[in-house]
Order: C-alpha cells, then structure tokens, then sequence
C-alpha cells in the first residue's frame, strides 16, 4: 500500500510539471511593429494580419492551448518598444516577440528578452549584427534578410548594372548599416565606392541628397532606406532626371508590392533590387497571397510574409517540443527545414541566421504589367549560402564559448 501510495504521489507530481511547460495556459505571441509611421505599408498591421493567418493554420490552439497574438506601435523609438516590451514580459505573458522592423528598436527589444529568457521572432529589423556581434541564438532568430546579406547578392550585379556606386541611407542604424553592407558587396565584386550621404527618418525633401548622388557621376546610386523614405526617394530622382541622364538606381527599401504599387511603375520601372521573396515562389506563397488580398485588399510585403513564416515556424516548434522555453523552442526550429509560403529548404543555423534563397528582379513596366500586381520579373535565383554572411565570419560571440 505504501508503494501504490508513494507511485501515485510521484505522477500527480509529474502531471503538473509536464502541463507548466507552456506556462500561462497559452502561446501569446507580441507583434511589435510600426503602426503608425514611416514603415506601417510594408509592416504594421499587415504583419498583425500575417500572425493571426499563421496562428489559425493551427486552430489557434497548440496541443489544446489557446493561441493569443496581440500587438503594440514602437513609434520607431528604442525606449518606447523596450517599454512594450518589458511590459509584455512582465506583466501580459508574452512568450514571443516578432516583426520590430526598426533594428534600433529591436535590439532594445532583445535586450529586454535576454533578461526574461524570452523569444524575439526578427522579420524585418535588418542589421547584420543580429547574428554578429549581438546574437542571441537561444533567444532569436532572423528570419527575412539583413544588411550583409542585401550587400553582397547585389554585389553580384556589379558587371550588370555598373561599377562605380554613390549611396542615400537613411541616418540611424539600419540606414547605415545597410550601406556599410552593400559597399562591402560592390567592393568584393569590383565594383567601386565614391561616397555616401545619409537623410534622416522620415525626410521629406530629397533633393539635396539626390543632387550630391547625381554629382557623384557614379553608374549606380543605391537607394539604402525603406518604407515611405524609399517611395520618396524615388520619386526625386526621377524629377531630378536622374535615370534618363544614365544613372541607374538600385532602390534596397523599395522590396514590396504595395510600394512598388504606391510609387508606381512610371516612376519605378526598370529598377531592379534583391528580395528575399517572390510571390510566384510557390503554390503556397500564391495561396497566401489570395487570401491576405482578400482579407486586407492589398498584398502582402515580404517582411509580412516573413512574419507568417516564423510564427507559423515557432508555434510548430512549440507544438513538438510541447514547451515555450526559447532555448528548447529555437532548438526544435534548428531541426526543422522551412518549406511554406515564404522559403523552400530554408535553414536556421546556430547563430540564428535562417539562410534561404534570394532573388534579383526588375520592377515592369505599365506596358508589361498583366494585372494590379503583376510588378516584377525575375532576373536571377542568389542561393542563401552565397547571399548571406558565412557562418564562421560573423563572429557570433555565443558561438565561441
């Protein structure tokens, strides 16, 4: 009797420690992201949208544990998303964190995880250092692309669209990052740097940074800004008559649909920029892009995409491995490819890089357009072992130990 007594004991201590494993009774995953500033078109509420279509593929349940997707406007400040975050940790039961599309935020925004052992989910915060010198591969990843990345597959058509480049960023982290990376991509592929000038967030008037691109004679001028910067850049050099003088200009930020569509294919014709994701990848990522049409009517951008992809990737993880520690969560993603809407035979690596395919294309023109999203046509296929940074030169400190 006392040896049933003690093995009863033993499994009703069990029980409760196998349910605790998802703690809170539930998976809430945070959306922080911009919604209401310069980078809202390309991620805002569409990556909010993009979550929720990932969490319903599961019933909004996982293993009989209700699903929660919630989401919060950084303002594009590092204290504000800190705050959220914090917040989120503490207080709401957040387990994860994803989208944060403004890298500065989003480092404040892994800072704060790394103290709460919790997980950050990056999509479309660019900086290379993510899964350099500030990686964190037990509590994120970074999923769509990076600086490094961008830089070098456009490196590789140097002997296509010119050797010499001048370059307009955008003046904070990502800004200047993404320059830093793209000059190293042209210089390793022989190509030339003259010089750089950087615009602050949010600019409205242009002209004296296209004007000094201009001056520069450079063959190329690489536009590295985003959101509603990349629409606006492009639309001054094309009233300074920048391209019909011969420059070509390679816009970095200009990587979706609907701001292609915003700027429109009079101004943006015939440029071309590397992308992580082409909507024609696959029969899933035309499937995901008929219904997020339907339920936002406009299509989805590639760091929207991305964030399907990952909370779809993270919440099978936690599925299998029934637990929402980050460790053990990103460890499951390690082993399992990402074949979906976004990538086919994508990798995580152990710095959490998630290597994947990029693609070189060419906006159309109107008299090439088939229909309100036919924008693009593909140049060429990068590989993501030769788009990304190689992992042994990211000096992941985590790695080294």
């Amino acid at each position: 009797m006392r040896i049933i007594a003690c093995s009863l004991a033993a499994i009703l201590l069990l029980v409760p420690a196998a349910r605790a494993e998802i703690s809170g009774g539930k998976v809430k995953i945070g959306v922080l992201t911009d919604l209401s500033g310069p980078y809202e078109q390309n991620s805002g509420a569409g990556s909010v949208e993009a979550a929720k279509m990932a969490a319903e593929e599961f019933g909004n349940k996982v293993n009989g544990m209700p699903i929660e997707i919630v989401a919060a406007d950084h303002q594009n400040k590092p204290d504000v998303g800190a705050s959220v975050a914090r917040r989120w940790f503490d207080l709401e039961g957040v387990d994860a964190i994803t989208d944060l599309v403004n890298s500065a935020v989003a480092f404040a925004a892994l800072d704060v995880a790394k103290t709460k052992n919790k997980a950050v989910l990056l999509t479309s915060a660019g900086s290379a250092d993510f899964t350099g010198k500030a990686c964190a591969p037990d509590n994120s990843v970074h999923w769509v692309y990076d600086t490094y990345q961008m830089g070098n597959a456009i490196g590789q058509a140097v002997p296509q669209l010119g050797r010499r480049w001048f370059f307009i960023g955008a003046d904070y982290v990502f800004g200047r990052a993404l320059v830093d990376g793209a000059s190293g991509g042209v210089t390793r592929h022989g190509g030339q740097v003259l010089g750089a000038v950087y615009h602050p967030l949010g600019a409205s008037d242009f002209s004296s940074f296209v004007l000094q691109a201009q001056a520069s004679k450079a063959d190329v001028i690489g536009i590295a800004n985003g959101g509603d910067d990349a629409i606006n850049a492009v639309k001054s050099i094309r009233e300074f008559g920048v391209i019909a003088a011969g420059q070509k200009v390679v816009p970095f930020g200009l990587d979706s649909l609907p701001a292609i569509r915003s700027t429109g294919l009079d101004l943006a014709q015939g440029m071309m920029y590397v992308t992580p994701w082409v909507p024609d990848l696959n029969a899933a990522s035309k499937a995901f892009m008929a219904k997020f049409i339907e339920r936002r009517k406009t299509a989805p951008s590639t760091f929207q995409v991305g964030t399907y992809s990952v909370v779809r990737s993270y919440l099978k993880a936690v599925e299998a491995t029934n637990s929402d520690d980050p460790k053990t969560v990103i460890a499951k993603m390690r082993e399992m490819p990402v074949d979906d809407a976004f990538a086919v035979g994508g990798k995580l690596r152990p710095d959490g890089r998630m290597v994947h395919d990029v693609y070189l294309v060419q906006i159309k023109s109107p008299a090439e357009s088939r229909g309100d999203w036919d924008l693009l046509k593909l140049v060429a296929t990068i590989p993501g072992d030769q788009a990304f940074r190689p992992l042994a030169d990211g000096g992941c400190p985590a790695l080294q130990r």
